[in-house]
């Protein structure tokens, strides 16, 4: 796991993970981090449609239905008809909805904190002016954000989950034929360095719940690119190992993840993108435990300086 620990897409990835996390460790009303987002969207915009309420939060409108039709389902959201447009409706907080905000809103300015704990006041300005940079200057690709007006402008959660975004979107653009993510492509790395981890064993290191393992896993295989063994051992597991034709592919897909660290890094200076690294790093370490599957890191004294 050590190669990933200098590749911002896996970091910001894991602080994705962890947000989620942290939010679920202080809201005391069950509901997510995306669904608190929204509901905080609606408090903020009222009369807003779908559509502007995923603009708000940088989500696309299908993951945006998702979460509306949850808050709806559990009350804390209704649909009321547009007096200008009748043909539609607008997501409104209910009563229940209402009277959750101040905690929701306690509850998100926690997790802002928490997440920025283990860096120093200066570690963190630089952290958010890089990141800022980044978001600014980076959003061919992925859900458009209306940053300007959002009340997410200068959330970090927002900003680790935006230039994800971003990564996510110049990957998908450089592989579009392939149709490979980058969690596979990891999970191809990772089988090429250490061949015959079962389901278990890949989602112990990763760090990623196993059932969303067997899936990858799963995908990967029916491609030819990993070859599924029954372990000798013990006949119930299954040992995964890279193909010839997984290796060929890890060589071409590592060609497009160098491309898209070096379009991500065209949008700030080279020294601006090595500055951000060791406070993702940070956070990452500091944090990890706190996740279910937190993966294995090799940490040692410090964070490695190279690859």
């Amino acid at each position: 796991m050590r190669v990933f620990l200098r590749k911002p897409g896996f970091l910001l990835n894991r602080i994705d993970q962890i947000a989620n996390a942290l939010y679920g460790s202080v809201a005391c009303g069950g509901e997510t981090l995306s669904q608190a987002e929204m509901m905080l969207a609606i408090a903020e915009r009222p009369g807003s449609d779908q559509v502007r309420l995923a603009r708000a939060c940088g989500s696309d409108t299908s993951t945006t239905a998702i979460v509306l039709q949850n808050l709806e389902l559990t009350g804390l959201i209704a649909r009321q008809q547009d007096e200008r447009d009748r043909r539609r409706s607008l997501p409104v907080l209910t009563a229940a909805g209402e009277a959750r905000m101040d905690e929701i809103r306690s509850s998100f300015a926690q997790l802002q904190a928490l997440l920025l704990d283990p860096l120093s006041d200066d570690e963190r300005a630089v952290a958010m002016a890089q990141l800022s940079s980044l978001v600014e200057a980076g959003n061919d690709g992925a859900p458009r954000w209306d940053r300007q007006d959002s009340y997410l402008t200068n959330v970090p959660s927002m900003l680790f989950r935006r230039a994800l975004q971003i990564l996510h979107a110049h990957f998908s653009e450089q592989v579009a034929p392939m149709a490979v993510t980058l969690r596979q492509f990891s999970a191809m790395v990772i089988l090429d360095l250490h061949g015959g981890l079962s389901q278990v064993e890949f989602a112990r290191v990763y760090g990623l719940d196993p059932s969303t393992c067997a899936i990858v896993l799963k995908k990967l295989a029916q491609r030819g690119w990993l070859q599924a063994v029954p372990s000798p051992q013990d006949r119930r597991k299954t040992l995964y190992f890279v193909t010839d034709e997984g290796r060929h592919q890890i060589d071409r897909l590592q060609a497009s993840a160098d491309a898209t660290e070096d379009a991500v890094r065209s949008n700030i200076s080279a020294r601006a993108f090595e500055a951000l690294l060791p406070p993702l790093q940070s956070v990452v370490r500091a944090h990890s435990a706190i996740l279910r599957y937190p993966g294995f890191f090799p940490w040692d004294h410090e964070p490695p300086q190279s690859c």
